[in-house]
């Protein structure tokens, strides 16, 4: 037994004493860190800057990307322009064409070099080859 548990042994009972405790017999109170509070890992204004840094290449890069939207959205425009000028030139050509191998403008142009439609036609059969080719 304790010397302290054998004093209050030795003691006579009372029943309105209390026994006072005293500091030693309370194990000590260590307190945990505050839980808000955090240990730095770098210092605010190389995080802002890093930031700063992000927020303008992100801004640069949206401003250049809108520039190459606009700057292929004008170079369709003009491929699209320049699509219906080759368009009609075709049509244009297509009826030059046209006009250029009619019949009636084809036999004026031989009349004008001097010759003349045949009287008689004959067709010649031409027979195929001994390879069955034709």
């Amino acid at each position: 037994m304790s010397t302290a548990a054998r004093k209050l042994d030795a003691a006579p009972p009372a029943t309105d004493v209390r026994v006072p405790r005293t500091a030693a017999a309370r194990p000590p109170r260590i307190t945990p860190p505050h839980p808000h509070r955090r240990a730095r890992r770098g210092s605010p204004f190389a995080f802002w800057v890093l930031v700063a840094a992000l927020a303008a290449l992100s801004i640069i890069g949206i401003a250049s990307l809108s520039a190459l939207f606009v700057q292929s959205s004008f170079s369709v425009d003009d491929l699209r322009s320049s699509l219906g000028t080759l368009q009609q030139q075709q049509e244009d050509l297509r009826k030059q064409v046209a006009a250029a191998s009619s019949p009636h403008r084809v036999m004026a142009w031989a009349r004008q070099r001097g010759m003349v439609a045949p009287e008689q036609v004959v067709i010649v059969a031409v027979p195929p080859d001994a390879g069955g080719t034709g």
